[in-house]
């Protein structure tokens, strides 16, 4: 260990101020460092707080102290991490700490900020009602994934978040439309730009990102399959852009022969006019913007007076496999799921129920069995 000496330096409340200059390992600059050990109280205990001190240096534990702020550590995270998420994840992570995290607790210092701090910060979005529990655990969330750098980092000894109440998450419940709605849906579309979007939406479950990134390439109309390779999607940081699918690699998904018919004949419709999306702007003929897409679709649905939105055009198709008693691995397969696993969460209280077909097959291997509790019959010990 480093040959370090305790000094008195004055006293406060009557109580000894000791401390000692730390030699530290060189910084990332080749400087040489030093931290100042400060104990208040007597000298014993102030030599076992000095060599605990220089026990965590030597084992790489310890903190040099800093006076960086939560809100600006906040701020440097998010400028250093702008090109690891795509452009809609960064403008949602920006928004959401600009909007709570900084307000609520941007003054507290990095280093002194506890469990507690982040516990009535939660409870104070709840007392304000501008946060339901799901937004809440979402900010949670990502103050943990943040935290967790800085602990990396060495910037803090550990990750706070880890020991705070995590907001519970809400059970998701969604809105399958009805055969009805989509009916009238269907009767509408002929008449509008999204021919065949809503119909490629209902035989895919493909997000709309992904269907208006479908190029002609992706599609094999000899095989009727078509391959998800990318999506697009806008931001105001890159503004229109292309991106992997959200499960991050491609998926192919064969069609149902309607929907191949489909696509040949918008194929001869719209003829070649060198864009290579299947899915066009109305606008331009080039590449459609989904978030105008979104909305476009969405005053559609008004105009007919459909309560409908376009995610839940993806919600329709998995209703429909999951009613024909396809398997979870196959529905999320289509859908592009990261596990099936996920897909039965969400999804499976739509299929048809097994628990009769369950109890046939165990009435024919336990149904003797258990008839013995029956007649009176007892085993002797």
């Amino acid at each position: 260990m480093p040959d370090t000496r305790l000094k008195k330096r004055g006293t406060k409340n009557g109580r000894d101020i000791w401390t000692a200059l730390i030699p530290l390992p060189k910084g990332a600059d080749g400087k040489r460092r030093q931290h100042r050990f400060t104990f208040v109280g007597n000298k014993t205990d102030a030599q076992k707080a000095l060599f605990a001190e220089l026990a965590g240096i030597e084992n790489g534990g310890f903190v040099a102290p800093e006076r960086t702020a939560l809100g600006e550590y906040l701020l440097d995270w998010l400028a250093a991490s702008g090109t690891g998420y795509s452009g809609r994840t960064y403008q949602r992570f920006e928004g959401v700490i600009r909007c709570h995290p900084i307000p609520a607790l941007g003054d507290v210092p990095l280093q002194k900020l506890t469990a507690m701090h982040l516990n009535k910060a939660y409870g104070l979005w709840r007392q304000q009602g501008r946060l339901c529990e799901q937004s809440i655990l979402h900010n949670h969330r990502l103050l943990h994934r943040i935290l967790a750098q800085a602990a990396r980092e060495g910037r803090v000894r550990q990750n706070v978040a880890a020991n705070a109440e995590k907001p519970r998450p809400v059970p998701l419940v969604i809105r399958v439309p009805t055969a009805d709605e989509i009916e009238r849906l269907m009767r509408a579309v002929p008449r509008t730009s999204f021919d065949p979007l809503v119909a490629l939406a209902i035989a895919t479950g493909a997000r709309l990102g992904e269907l208006v990134g479908l190029r002609w390439s992706d599609i094999d109309f000899d095989r009727g399959v078509l391959t998800i390779r990318r999506a697009l999607e806008y931001s105001k940081a890159y503004g229109l852009r292309e991106k992997a699918p959200k499960s991050g690699k491609a998926r192919s998904v064969d069609l149902p022969a309607s929907a191949v018919e489909l696509l040949r004949r918008h194929r001869e419709a719209i003829g070649n006019n060198g864009c290579p999306y299947v899915i066009r702007s109305p606008r331009d003929g080039g590449p459609w913007n989904p978030q105008r897409a979104s909305n476009a679709f969405r005053k559609l649905a008004d105009r007919e007076k459909l309560p409908l939105h376009f995610h839940l055009l993806r919600h329709y198709a998995a209703s429909q496999l999951m009613a024909l008693g396809l398997s979870a691995k196959v529905v999320q397969e289509r859908l592009g799921h990261a596990s099936a696993g996920f897909t039965l969460n969400v999804y499976g209280h739509l299929g048809p129920s097994l628990q009769a077909e369950a109890a046939c097959k165990l009435e024919s291997v336990l149904g003797r069995l258990i008839a013995y509790s029956g007649n009176g019959t007892t085993r002797s010990s």
